[in-house]
């Protein structure tokens, strides 16, 4: 029995106050409590998402549409894992058509040692071997323990829409024939199969797991406290509050789950491409370890329960006491339902121009309070409509709020020039909560006290002609920048869609790299509701003479689980009913004279 799924971008919450609500979430934890222990064991979904050797997300659900999802567990390091891989792969191409998919698995911790390297290793050897389906890259090894896969060269058919399984075993062209013939027709598959006689397959992390044991209060805790607690707060914007063993344990059906389909941790991006700061991955062990506990019923050693330990009370203003606070417009959320994007005009009296350092954001309500994106916009510029106040031909975009950010600190050599003449632009998005809330937040204003050596400033690409025909499942945009006349060095990336967004990239072109063009980030699994602001660990700078090019892909299909209307043609928009491709570049450039 599973928890019901939760939908990322509307939360299902219950009305009542703080003292009805703590003991709501004790019941809500105590009774999935009693249900994973009166399941049968592992108790998990067997739904899935793993990037693959191109770096493109698969997640079994979004393959709802189709009929079959063949899936073979194959290595790198073993070619008799290989065996059949290529009679699988003739079957799938011959049957595409009708709604016949075929996956390989690379879990082979043997071959998934070096997470820097092994996309490109896996890529050069499924080349080499003419292997042209995708290669999903297990390097935790939790998709097998999902599936239960036992040996190397199996052949699991798995039902994409009901996400279990119709069949497994030996490869056997006949069989797995007979099999999609029974599925078409509709009628109950009849499995002919004998036991997979493959090399058996290694599970390295649960084995050492097993034989070392997890501890929650040394393993477990410290890693969500890092990961997870400071968006599962209580009052927070999550849909519970990670403060004690006890919800924890309540909640790790859910956990597992979300996990494994990497819907949590937010925002993750492809670790192979670039080095970005806060992207929220999980290493393989740290998944790994969560699976497997959570697996093993959550267990708890002693009483000590660090979770439950009292947080200090966050400063009003992490970054200290700005020079300028400004209020927003304070803001009335409904208790149910669905909020549309609200752009203000933030009015500013300043006397002179004033280099920002950075801006922090003091939250009013945090348990709706979404996102927050930020314009500069001349006075002189009328305008109160939402589409143009937020035009990159009206406004300058220069920074974003997301749960757990709550200063954008600038690099130090670098500003933002905020001028007398410019108001500010806010773009806001809530969540409802299942009780009426006023926000109330406000925007902390660091200048520097001397001008910067580099100057701030954004590369805005955004489609206002964006059109996305219906019922299409990889729709791709693709827009360039202009040329820089100089080199800058790249500071930030934050891409922003709606909720037919899939995969965004941003590549560096240069006339001296011909068709071999940089990828400079891949957020291969993009969700709207983590519209993130992705900064360099390290300089990275785009020569004189490059230009940027940002992709977004869009599924417009039935399969995609966010999708309203599937038969709707969609256009640019700043509400979340329509569609948007902007991709916002931050970089530092040479201050002008």
């Amino acid at each position: 029995m599973m928890l019901p799924h939760s939908t990322d971008h509307q939360r299902t919450t219950i009305v009542c106050r703080p003292a009805a609500i703590a003991i709501h979430s004790v019941f809500t934890a105590v009774l999935a409590l009693c249900l994973l222990f009166l399941s049968p064991a592992p108790l998990h979904a067997e739904d899935f998402g793993l990037l693959d050797q191109h770096g493109k997300f698969h997640q079994l659900s979004r393959y709802s549409n189709d009929n079959l999802v063949l899936i073979m567990p194959v290595s790198m390091n073993d070619p008799d894992s290989l065996v059949n891989a290529h009679a699988m792969q003739s079957l799938a191409h011959e049957m595409a058509d009708q709604g016949i998919v075929a996956l390989f698995l690379e879990s082979d911790a043997a071959a998934l040692q070096d997470p820097e390297t092994r996309t490109q290793a896996i890529a050069d050897w499924a080349s080499a071997q003419d292997l042209t389906l995708p290669v999903l890259i297990d390097g935790s090894q939790t998709t097998a323990a999902t599936l239960e896969v036992e040996a190397l060269g199996e052949v699991i058919g798995m039902d994409p829409g009901g996400l279990s399984p119709y069949f497994r075993g030996q490869w056997d062209e006949t069989a797995v024939r007979t099999a999609i013939s029974d599925i078409l027709a509709g009628r109950p598959v009849r499995p002919t199969f004998t036991e997979p006689a493959g090399p058996t397959l290694t599970y390295h992390y649960q084995k050492t797991f097993t034989e070392r044991g997890i501890s929650y209060v040394d393993d477990i805790a410290p890693l969500l406290t890092e990961r997870c607690a400071f968006c599962h707060i209580e009052d927070g914007l999550a849909p519970w509050a990670m403060n004690r063993y006890l919800m924890v344990m309540g909640w790790s059906p859910m956990m597992r789950e979300t996990l494994v389909t990497k819907r949590m941790p937010p925002g993750q991006i492809d670790g192979q491409v670039g080095n970005w700061q806060k992207s929220h991955e999980l290493s393989d062990e740290e998944l790994a370890m969560l699976v497997t506990w959570i697996d093993q019923r959550a267990p708890r050693e002693g009483e000590e329960d660090p979770l439950a330990e009292p947080r200090p009370e966050p400063p009003e203003w992490e970054a200290g006491e700005p020079d300028l606070i400004v209020d927003l417009p304070a803001q009335q959320i409904p208790a149910t339902g669905t909020v549309d994007f609200m752009v203000e005009r933030v009015p500013l009296s300043l006397q002179q121009d004033r280099w920002l350092s950075g801006i922090a954001y003091n939250v009013g309500e945090k348990s709706v309070l979404h996102s927050v994106l930020v314009y500069a916009i001349d006075k002189a510029n009328g305008t109160n409509d939402p589409v143009e106040l937020i035009s990159p031909d009206n406004s300058d975009y220069f920074s974003v709020f997301v749960p757990g950010e709550t200063v954008d600190q600038f690099s130090p050599d670098t500003g933002f020039l905020l001028k007398a003449d410019q108001d500010l632009v806010v773009k806001l998005r809530y969540l409802t909560s299942g009780r009426e809330e006023l926000d109330e937040t406000r925007l902390g204003l660091y200048f520097r006290d001397t001008p910067p050596q580099r100057r701030l400033r954004t590369i805005t690409l955004q489609d206002e002609e964006l059109a996305i025909p219906p019922n299409t499942a990889n729709h791709k945009v693709v827009m360039r920048s202009e040329t820089l006349s100089e080199d800058v060095r790249l500071e930030s990336y934050s891409p922003h869609a709606h909720s037919r967004g899939t995969q965004m990239r941003l590549y560096l072109e240069t006339p001296e790299q011909g068709d071999e063009d940089e990828l400079l980030i891949n957020v291969a699994n993009f969700n709207f509701n983590w519209q993130l602001d992705y900064r360099q660990a390290n300089e990275n700078w785009l020569p004189d003479g490059s230009r940027l090019r940002a992709e977004t892909i869009y599924d417009n299909s039935e399969a995609n689980p966010f999708n309203a209307d599937p038969d709707q043609e969609l256009s640019h928009t700043y509400s979340d009913q329509g569609e948007m491709f902007s991709h916002f570049i931050r970089i530092s450039e040479a201050r002008p004279d």
